[in-house]
């Protein structure tokens, strides 16, 4: 006879590490872990409730900041990309742009995050799809995860499932009641277009416009960023509102959504409305907990130009290296965390478009913009962003 104790036991399975999400923050983690080492991919696991490929609401770019990262990795971009030359920025009559070959460059995510997935998988990385979690319980020694297919005792998690994280929400990890104010808004329709006529495919240009950020209390921009869906040319055109002000009123995103897309001759009522929240980076945010870990989205990113995946692969590294401390040293109170991330430059960048967003999105006066607009003009023809066969370089961002 089988002591009932004994099938419970029997039916918990152990980990080192349980990374929870496989977007571009979880792959990325598990991706350099196993760079440092690879018998890594032997002690991580990777849960996400979704099945790849699967929709993701995001604009798609991948900056030089997040390509370097991938090539750090021995990565070559693989999913169908489209190469942005020229991003022009507006705002009402006035607008310059940043030239470059590319100045950053469109994914969709649903099939960039498949190739990482695809990525870690070759290199022996376990990960679980359609599973979800369900409950969370820190012990002294391991935490304990129940999925809706088992029971999974680890040293440590990774809260690494987007913005809304339900790691982050189980926990009940509000950032002492100001959970609330660090959360940007986004919408976004995919619009069929000819290319031919099109002129920011044939361009190959894409589009920020500021002219709401006044009359419409938008603290953001409406953008328009060309891109393929399975082959086919689609503009995913939206609005980022940063909330960096969360005081200030908020934007009416699908009247000024509306407004944009009719300028434009389209109808929103013609496409599918998508929207989402986005986290964006405090550093002075609860990120750890003894054996608990924020990562990606469900730590922050940017709430200026509300660039997410880019620092979504920047946290990879970081955490990496401060998982392998913590089991070295056999502590994971994780303390070191917070200082790994903001002593290099990719963190303090984050850090320094936080400060800009909260001073850019609290003025309220035309005059106020087309002034700065005219000073940024003038600068950027002194950067080598003026030149439209810049390519930019390797950078250390992440030293």
């Amino acid at each position: 006879m089988i002591d009932s104790n004994d099938t419970i036991e029997a039916e918990i399975e152990t980990v080192d590490v349980l990374i929870v999400g496989s977007g571009p923050t979880g792959t990325s983690i598990a991706l350099h872990l196993v760079q440092r080492n690879p018998d890594w991919a032997n002690r991580i696991l990777l849960v996400d409730k979704a099945v790849h490929p699967r929709e993701k609401l995001c604009g798609g770019g991948i900056t030089h900041m997040g390509q370097n990262i991938l090539a750090d990795l021995g990565l070559t971009l693989q999913p169908t990309h489209f190469d942005v030359r020229e991003v022009k920025l507006i705002y009402d009559d006035q607008s310059y742009s940043f030239l470059g070959d590319p100045v950053f460059r469109i994914v969709r995510r649903s099939e960039f995050d498949h190739w990482l997935v695809q990525e870690c998988e070759q290199r022996g990385v376990t990960i679980s799809q359609g599973e979800a979690v369900k409950e969370i319980a820190v012990a002294q020694t391991h935490v304990v995860v129940t999925t809706d297919q088992r029971t999974i005792h680890a040293q440590m998690i990774i809260a690494a499932d987007g913005s809304k994280s339900f790691v982050r929400s189980k926990l009940k990890w509000n950032d002492h009641g100001n959970d609330g104010l660090r959360v940007a808004r986004l919408v976004e329709v995919d619009t069929p277009e000819d290319p031919a006529v099109t002129p920011e495919f044939r361009d190959a240009v894409a589009v920020f416009d500021f002219s709401r950020m006044v009359d419409g209390h938008l603290q953001g921009y409406y953008w328009d960023f060309p891109s393929y869906v399975d082959g086919e040319p689609i503009m995913n055109r939206g609005l980022f509102d940063s909330r960096a002000q969360p005081k200030r009123p908020k934007a009416k995103l699908k009247e000024l959504l509306r407004g944009e897309l009719a300028t434009r001759g389209r109808d929103l009522d013609d496409y599918k409305l998508k929207g989402a929240p986005i986290r964006w980076f405090d550093k002075n945010a609860e990120i750890a907990r003894p054996r608990v870990l924020l990562a990606g989205d469900a730590a922050g990113v940017d709430p200026l130009m509300g660039e997410g995946i880019s620092f979504a692969l920047g946290y990879g590294p970081v955490v990496a290296e401060t998982i392998e401390d913590a089991f070295r040293r056999h502590d994971f109170s994780f303390d070191s965390y917070r200082p790994r991330l903001m002593k290099t430059g990719l963190f303090r960048q984050l850090q320094m478009r936080v400060q800009v967003a909260r001073f850019a999105y609290i003025l309220k006066y035309p005059r106020f913009f087309r002034a700065g607009w005219a000073v940024a003009n003038r600068a950027i023809k002194l950067t080598r962003w003026r030149n439209p066969n810049y390519t930019p370089s390797q950078l250390p961002v992440l030293k």
